[in-house]
């Protein structure tokens, strides 16, 4: 069984679709063609190792490589998270008596982010550096001073 781009947005909307309706982004659609999708889920097939074969139009093609569906999808919603904050720029405003904590939203996708990349670190080793080995070699050169 393969993952299709449609699959892929549907998945991304049931976890972020208001969220990305509230920043301005299409928060719908999920028939494959959803633009506003295209980066995220391009990046994400990148992330695992394989190609897209146009990264401003990421197909089904394109997707059906993945075999790693859960990892595939948490990235996808990441970056995707990280869309949507690109597109909060409200900021907090204080009239008088009267105060809008517009902001609120950005943070709060700022935690959820946070969240799952913790996860996505624990789960996949996600975001975390490769540990590698080696040994270091010092040439002393040791005189006698008799």
């Amino acid at each position: 069984m393969s993952i299709t781009r449609a699959n892929a947005e549907f998945m991304i909307q049931a976890r972020v679709g208001p969220l990305m309706t509230a920043a301005g982004l299409d928060g719908t659609t999920v028939d494959g063609t959803n633009a506003d999708l295209n980066g995220p889920i391009g990046r994400a097939v990148r992330d695992l190792d394989h190609t897209v074969t146009d990264i401003t139009s990421v197909t089904d093609t394109d997707v059906a490589q993945v075999t790693e569906y859960d990892e595939f999808l948490d990235i996808a919603v990441l970056k995707t998270l990280g869309v949507i904050l690109g597109n909060l720029d409200d900021v907090d405003v204080t009239a008088g008596p009267r105060s809008e904590k517009l902001s609120q939203l950005a943070e709060q996708v700022e935690r959820k982010a946070d969240r799952l990349l913790e996860s996505m670190e624990r789960d996949y080793g996600y975001g975390l550096a490769i540990p590698e080995t080696g040994y270091i070699t010092n040439y002393i050169a040791e005189h006698d001073d008799d």
